[in-house]
C-alpha cells in the first residue's frame, strides 16, 4: 500500500471523506473496486448464538495456508467461526481503532508497524491469564502481541552458475566483486527488507552491534558494491524469477520464496548464516466486539502443535510455538530462525529502532539511490 493510499483510508477513519468520495479517490490511487468494497464492508455477520473472530491478513496465497494451517483446525475444536480477510495494514487498523466500531477484531502487522500501533493506542493488551505462552520464546512475546509468523532475509544464488560448496556465507562474501563478478539483485524496500542491516555486516559490523544502524556507513558499503553490480527489486517475487530465468545468480530474498521454487525445480538455494529475522503480529483492535474469541485464537496459535508445524510446511515461515518445531523434518528445521541450528547464526530486526527513524531512513536511501 503507497503512503497515498494509507493516507486515504486515515482520511476515511477520521470521518474527512465520505464513502462516495473514497471510492472515487482510492479508483485513481490504484486501488481496485473489490478491494475498495473490502475496506468498507463489514466481515460476514456470525448467526446468532454462534461466536466469531473477524481477522485480516494479507490475502491470496498466504490467506489460503494461514486458513489451512491453524484456522481451518481452530474452527473444528472450538466452534468459532474465523472470517478471513485481506489488505492488512497499520491503515487498516488506525481505521478500525479511531472508527469507535471496529469491525475486524485482529489485523496483521509487521513488527514495524506493531510498535507504532502500540505507541497510537490502536491494539489492546493480550490477556496472558487466558492465552498460554509457555511454549513461546520471551522475544516474540509482548504486551500487545506474539509475532506469530517469521521471515529470514537471506543471501539466495543460482546453483548452475553458483554451486553450493562456492555460494556465499556472509554477507562480506555476497558483496565480494572478485569472487562474483555479476550483478546481484537487491531489495530496495528497506522498511519490510534488511538491505542496511547486510550492507553494515558486509563492512564487518558484527550482529549485535548493528543497532542502532548507522545509515551512512551502510550506504557507503553500498558504494562499495557498486551502483553497476544492482538490480533492484521491489516485489518479493521478482528475485526468485530473476534467478531462475539466468537474470542474476545472487539475489537477496526470503526463505520462504525459495523453498516452494526449489519444490518446483528451481535450482536456486540460499544461505541462512547472517540472516535478518523478522516477523509478524495479530494484534487485537482496541474496542474489538469479540474479544474473547479473538484471545482464544491467538492461544490456539500459540499452543497447537500439529497446526503450527502444518502452517511451518506450507509456508516454510517459523511460528511462535518453538514446541511445533521437533514435528518438522530435521532439514526443514535446521533451516528456521527458531531452530537450534540457526538462532545463534542469524540477527533479530530491532522493530522499535525502525519505527522510529523509518522515514529519515527511507528518505536517505532514495537520495542515495538516485545521487
Amino acid at each position: 500500500m503507497t503512503e497515498d493510499q494509507a493516507s486515504l483510508l486515515s482520511k476515511l477513519a477520521r470521518g474527512r471523506t465520505s464513502r462516495r468520495e473514497f471510492m472515487r479517490q482510492g479508483t485513481l490511487l490504484g486501488l481496485s473496486v473489490p478491494t475498495l468494497l473490502r475496506l468498507l464492508e463489514a466481515p460476514a455477520a456470525a448467526k446468532a448464538g454462534s461466536k466469531v473472530v473477524n481477522v485480516a491478513s494479507y490475502g491470496g496465497s498466504y490467506n489460503e495456508n494461514f486458513r489451512k494451517g491453524f484456522l481451518d483446525a481452530f474452527e473444528k475444536e472450538t466452534d468459532i467461526k474465523v472470517n478471513l480477510g485481506a489488505n492488512a495494514s497499520l491503515a487498516l487498523a488506525k481505521l478500525q481503532a479511531e472508527s469507535g466500531n471496529p469491525q475486524w477484531d485482529i489485523v496483521e502487522l509487521t513488527g514495524s508497524e506493531y510498535e507504532v500501533a502500540v505507541q497510537q493506542s490502536l491494539v489492546q493488551r493480550l490477556d496472558y491469564k487466558k492465552i498460554d505462552t509457555s511454549k513461546v520464546p520471551a522475544y516474540l512475546k509482548k504486551p500487545h502481541g506474539i509475532m506469530y509468523a517469521l521471515f529470514l532475509f537471506v543471501k539466495a544464488y543460482d546453483q548452475r552458475k553458483i554451486p553450493d560448496a562456492r555460494a556465499p556465507r556472509t554477507w562480506a562474501e555476497f558483496w565480494d566483486t572478485g569472487r562474483y563478478p555479476i550483478k546481484r539483485s537487491l531489495n530496495q524496500n528497506i522498511a519490510d527488507g534488511s538491505l542496511l542491516e547486510a550492507a553494515l555486516m558486509a563492512d564487518g559490523v558484527p550482529m549485535n552491534r548493528v543497532y542502532p544502524i548507522d545509515i551512512e556507513r551502510a550506504l557507503k558499503s553500498l558504494d562499495r558494491l557498486g551502483k553497476r553490480n544492482i538490480i533492484w527489486h521491489s516485489t518479493n517475487q521478482e528475485p526468485i524469477q530473476q534467478l531462475t530465468s539466468g537474470e542474476v545468480a545472487l539475489a537477496t530474498s526470503w526463505n520462504g520464496r525459495v523453498f516452494p521454487a526449489r519444490q518446483a525445480g528451481a535450482q536456486i538455494n540460499f544461505t541462512a548464516d547472517q540472516g535478518v529475522v523478522s516477523g509478524d503480529y495479530l494484534p487485537v483492535v482496541k474496542g474489538a466486539p469479540n474479544r474473547e474469541a479473538a484471545f482464544e485464537l491467538i492461544n490456539f496459535i500459540a499452543t497447537n502443535d500439529v497446526a503450527a508445524a502444518q502452517f511451518m510446511i506450507l509456508t516454510t515461515y517459523a511460528t511462535a510455538n518453538a514446541r511445533a518445531l521437533s514435528l518438522l523434518s530435521k532439514n526443514l528445521a535446521d533451516q528456521l530462525p527458531t531452530g537450534d541450528a540457526l538462532k545463534s547464526k542469524v540477527l533479530m530486526r530491532n522493530d522499535a529502532w525502525w519505527a522510529e527513524h523509518l522515514e529519515s531512513a527511507t528518505t536517505r536511501f532514495k537520495q542515495w539511490q538516485v545521487t
